[in-house]
C-alpha cells in the first residue's frame, strides 16, 4: 500500500532540490506528494509548482507562520491517513528505502510511535559520542534491537523527531501542540501518556546513516 509524503519547507531552494531529487530516486511507495510551504512567499509557492510535481499547500498566504503553525497543516493534512511519510526540506536520502516495509511493521507493531531513518551525528556531543542513538544513550536512554525475522528496527522512548519518518494514524489523531519547542513538547506528551509506547530508528545497529542533514542553518521560526 502506498503513503502519503508531506515535506515541509520554508525557503531553502538548494536543499530542497537536493532532497526531492533523491527522494525520486530512492523513496519508495509514494502515493502523492504534498509540499507544505512556510514561506509566506507567493512567488516561491509558484517556483514550487514549477520545479516539483507535487501539490503545495502553504500554512500561511502572505509571511512565515512558524514550525509549530506548519506541523498543523502537515497534521491537518495526514487526518483520515493510515501512515504518512515525513520529510523535512533538508535531509538527503542516500539509499533505497520502501514504505511499504516501514509501514507493514508500524501496522503489526501498533506501540510504535514512529519509525525515523538514522541521520549522521550533527551536535557536537553526537560526534563526540560517535553517532546520535549513542549520543542519547549517554543521556540514559535505552535502545533495543527488534526484529520481525525479516525487518529490523531499534526501539526508544528517548523522543519524538521531526527527522524523516513515517508516522502511523494513532500518532497522527494526537493534537499537535501550539507552542514553541513543539517538537519536544510533543514527545514528551505522547510518552508520559501511555508507558508501552516506542519511537523507533529503521535497520539495525551498526547500519550507515540512511539520510544526510544538509541544512546548515535554521531558516524556520517558532520551534
Amino acid at each position: 500500500m502506498t503513503v502519503p509524503l508531506i515535506v515541509l519547507t520554508n525557503g531553502r531552494r538548494d536543499c530542497l532540490e537536493q532532497t526531492m531529487t533523491a527522494l525520486r530516486r530512492h523513496l519508495h511507495g509514494v502515493a502523492h506528494t504534498t509540499i507544505v510551504d512556510d514561506t509566506g512567499d507567493p512567488e516561491h509557492r509558484s517556483w514550487l509548482a514549477d520545479s516539483f510535481t507535487a501539490d503545495i499547500v502553504p500554512v500561511e498566504p502572505d509571511s512565515p507562520a512558524g514550525y509549530w503553525r506548519a506541523m498543523r497543516t502537515v497534521w491537518g493534512l495526514a487526518a483520515g491517513e493510515r501512515a504518512i511519510a515525513f520529510w523535512e526540506d533538508d535531509f538527503v536520502l542516500e539509499t533505497d528505502v520502501d514504505l511499504d516495509a516501514l509501514t507493514a511493521v508500524l501496522d503489526t507493531h501498533t506501540h510504535l510511535t514512529q519509525i525515523a531513518l538514522l541521520r549522521q551525528p550533527w551536535f557536537g556531543n553526537e560526534h563526540a559520542a560517535g553517532g546520535l542513538i549513542e549520543a542519547l544513550e549517554a543521556q540514559g536512554n535505552e535502545f533495543t534491537q527488534r526484529t520481525d525475522g525479516e525487518r529490523a528496527w531499534i526501539e526508544h522512548r528517548a523522543c519524538f523527531t521531526g527527522n524523516p519518518c513515517v508516522i502511523p494514524a494513532a500518532t497522527l489523531a494526537r493534537p499537535w501542540p501550539d507552542t514553541p519547542w513543539s517538537e519536544s513538547v510533543f514527545g514528551r506528551a505522547l510518552f508520559a501518556s501511555d508507558p508501552t509506547l516506542r519511537g523507533a530508528y529503521w535497520g539495525r545497529r551498526g547500519d550507515p546513516p540512511r539520510v544526510r542533514h544538509i541544512g546548515r542553518h535554521r531558516t524556520g521560526t517558532d520551534y
